[in-house]
């Protein structure tokens, strides 16, 4: 009994010696995500700096004269962002991005906290959550994340509080087909 206690100590022992020596890392699956990835993106900005600044490939998913909706796609090393803003008079009003599912909501949701404190508003229905943060910088700041097996992002929206802009999300339920 004695000796086989002594094996199982000395092979765990053993097993976290070399995790200590391996400096074995974990990382999370957002990889190097954060909110400067989309910031260039933000309502105020100018169309021309998030055009050269981050994005791939861009064109314009809908023009109703100086009122239009830029499509982006942002390239990472690891994932590639959709990114929907609307723009008046060559400056960001709205933006809307998906985030990939294999994202961490928890880290997500952490650097939303970071930067704009306690949300406002919290909306918790069957394992689906809404984040709001009303008036930061100007903005409304809207988050959607949602559960499994594991949580998850769903999207990340800032409204300008600007009230002559239809909000981007607004537009975007319109484009939809009707069921």
């Amino acid at each position: 009994m004695y000796n086989q206690f002594t094996k199982y100590l000395s092979l765990m022992l053993f097993l976290a010696g070399i995790s200590i020596i391996a400096k074995a890392e974990i990382k999370s699956p957002n990889y190097d995500f954060n909110l400067a990835v989309i910031e260039s993106f933000f309502p105020g900005k100018g169309i021309e700096e998030a055009r050269k600044d981050k994005a791939i490939k861009s064109d314009i998913f809908e023009d109703n004269g100086n009122i239009k909706i830029w499509r982006f796609k942002v390239n990472k090393k690891s994932y590639i962002l959709d990114i929907y803003a609307q723009v008046k008079d060559d400056k960001i009003t709205d933006m809307y991005v998906r985030l990939p599912q294999h994202f961490s909501h928890d880290q997500v949701l952490a650097d939303l906290q970071k930067r704009y404190k306690k949300q406002d508003k919290y909306v918790n229905k069957d394992m689906s959550s809404l984040y709001v943060w009303m008036n930061r910088d100007g903005n409304n700041v809207i988050y959607h994340g949602s559960c499994s097996i594991t949580c998850f992002p769903m999207f990340v929206e800032v409204v300008s509080t600007d009230k002559t802009v239809t909000p981007l999300y607004q537009k975007l339920n319109e484009a939809l087909p009707k069921w």
